[in-house]
């Protein structure tokens, strides 16, 4: 087997074997040991190319001829890859010999999340913005542009709000409420439940779940479909689907409670107006913020045809978590040619491709 070498840069480490979970965003100090920079070299063993992360699997082993199997995952995801033309293969096939550096999982010490990946080419890929560490050479990311057949097509049957919208996650726009915006709402028992809140067993995400409100804010492409006596709503991460009956009527009987909770909404002039109820999600937000069975929404779509935007305008009442109703505002811009893909996330991975 090639001589491999692993190098701990701060501290040492006690080794276990890894779950093979999704981990989040790399480099969170919720889910990373953040202080310690680990680099490793090694020979690529399997690659799962899933969202929501790609992972590789990779086989190290030490001066003393012992071998350890990580688990490296990437920050990004396939669909995000493949908009830059970037495969499976092009990024990493089995008996690949590369090296890499990153942050170790809290609870999964033989997994790592990769700061810095160094090809067989020579080539650097490094992710949240960090400097080169070992080559002049980086690896190119450039976005594709968007068919212009698709555009066209986008164009032609656009009408009004129903298209696909995307949320830009700017400074001036944020997707996700900033924690700072209503902490200060916080009932005794909201700041309670939020204290005792760990992202690492607590985040729903961490499993490919979501919803609402989380799932209406996050900058991925989101399509309003126009169906009838209902709406839906089409979000591309998890493959969330949600459902706004115009018939108030419908469903008189008592909803069931779910993630997403049950929609119902109603014209007024050029607005959706839509309230929903029955939401069994005990996330508000990706920051620990609970929510209780009591939440309510409302939601007012509006399409904007002067700049062709959707105005968005969602107010929460939760007497629980919240001292008082809080709303939100956000704009979402039209990406003609952008399309709604299956996101087919597994945040498990069994070792033979599952």
């Amino acid at each position: 087997m090639r001589n491999c070498r692993f190098v701990l840069i701060t501290s040492a480490l006690i080794f276990a074997l890894p779950a093979s979970a999704h981990h989040g965003p790399i480099g969170n100090p919720d889910l990373y040991l953040t202080e310690n920079l680990v680099e490793l070299e090694g020979e690529i063993t399997e690659v799962f190319w899933r969202n929501p992360h790609p992972r590789l699997r990779m086989s190290v082993v030490d001066e003393g001829g012992e071998e350890t199997i990580w688990e490296l995952e990437l920050d990004g995801s396939p669909i995000s890859y493949n908009r830059m033309g970037i495969s499976a293969d092009d990024f990493a096939q089995t008996g690949d010999h590369v090296r890499v550096a990153g942050v170790v999982a809290l609870f999964e010490t033989q997994s790592l999340g990769v700061l810095h990946y160094l090809r067989p080419d020579g080539q650097e890929q490094v992710f949240r913005n960090r400097e080169m560490r070992w080559s002049n050479e980086q690896f190119e990311q450039i976005e594709q542009e968007l068919d212009p057949l698709k555009i066209l097509q986008a164009q032609q049957s656009a009408r009004g709000m129903f298209r696909v919208w995307k949320l830009d996650n700017t400074t001036e726009n944020r997707a996700h409420p900033q924690l700072e915006e209503y902490e200060s709402f916080l009932t005794e028992h909201g700041r309670s439940l939020a204290a005792s809140w760990n992202r690492a067993t607590d985040d729903g995400e961490l499993d490919c779940k979501q919803g609402m409100p989380t799932t209406m804010y996050d900058p991925v492409p989101m399509e309003i479909v126009d169906d009838g006596d209902r709406i839906l709503i089409r979000v591309l991460e998890y493959d969330i689907e949600r459902v706004i009956y115009l018939n108030a009527a419908e469903g008189a009987e008592e909803p069931e409670p779910s993630p997403l909770g049950h929609s119902v909404g109603r014209w007024e002039g050029d607005t959706l107006v839509v309230d929903t109820t029955h939401v069994n999600w005990p996330q508000f937000d990706p920051y620990g913020t609970p929510q209780s069975n009591e939440a309510q929404y409302r939601e007012s779509f509006r399409f904007n045809a002067g700049d062709e935007t959707l105005e968005h305008v969602f107010t929460v009442t939760d007497p629980i978590i919240f001292t008082q109703p809080i709303t939100f505002e956000r704009a979402r811009r039209w990406t003609p040619g952008v399309e709604i893909v299956p996101f087919n996330c597994v945040a498990r991975w069994d070792g033979a491709g599952n």
